[in-house]
């Protein structure tokens, strides 16, 4: 679960902390919880968190309400019955959703899994520095998953006189969702006795891959 526990979870349908009989059964729930509420935000977790910052209070509360009612009535039952929860449910929601499209677009590279995705990348350096001058490695992450691939720059294809570079991913590696690259740059410093700073960079490559 990316924002739900079990503590959360046993809270809010009034289950003692001792008793872990269901904690599987919990966990599923919450699990579906978060997928379902991502769906109808037309979001990814990455999203919500680049954004917030953290997982909105209300969306946590909507997540909650879902895996109360799921536990409660663990079979199909009449919508009539379950009114109130959707209202609920669309009060806490909507302010965060995306209209269709939102997440991703036509600047987005959408990659059926299985294919290799081509990723282009470049990080913004001091005055008179390419990225073909520094070191640099990396991972690219599937956000949703925290599935992440490694690769170093000898992994990738110098571009634009060296101003960039491409790594190519295989999608089966990564997984379904949207793939962010987190990248690992030595920029050259005389100041460290090394001679040179490391410096974390994060970059949205803009690349989703779908199943």
């Amino acid at each position: 679960m990316k924002w739900l526990t079990l503590e959360k979870i046993k809270q809010q349908c009034r289950i003692e902390a001792d008793f872990t009989m269901e904690d599987t059964l919990l966990t599923g729930y919450g699990n579906s919880a978060e997928s379902t509420i991502l769906n109808h935000l037309n979001r990814t977790y990455y999203d919500l968190a680049e954004q917030y910052g953290e997982v909105p209070q209300d969306i946590i509360n909507a997540s909650l309400m879902l895996v109360d009612v799921w536990y409660q009535h663990r079979s199909p039952i009449e919508a009539l019955s379950l009114s109130i929860v959707p209202y609920t449910f669309d009060l806490l929601i909507k302010p965060y959703m995306k209209l269709a499209g939102g997440v991703g677009g036509e600047d987005y590279q959408y990659v059926p899994i299985g294919s290799d995705a081509k990723i282009e990348f470049t990080a913004d350096l001091p005055d008179g520095l390419k990225m073909s001058d520094i070191e640099f490695s990396g991972n690219v992450i599937n956000a949703e998953t925290d599935g992440k691939v490694a690769f170093t720059k000898a992994d990738c294809a110098m571009v634009d006189d060296g101003e960039s570079y491409v790594v190519m991913v295989d999608t089966e590696e990564t997984g379904i969702g949207m793939l962010m690259l987190r990248l690992v740059v030595q920029i050259p410093d005389t100041d460290f006795q090394r001679g040179y700073r490391r410096e974390v960079v994060k970059i949205n490559p803009k690349v989703i891959v779908t199943g």
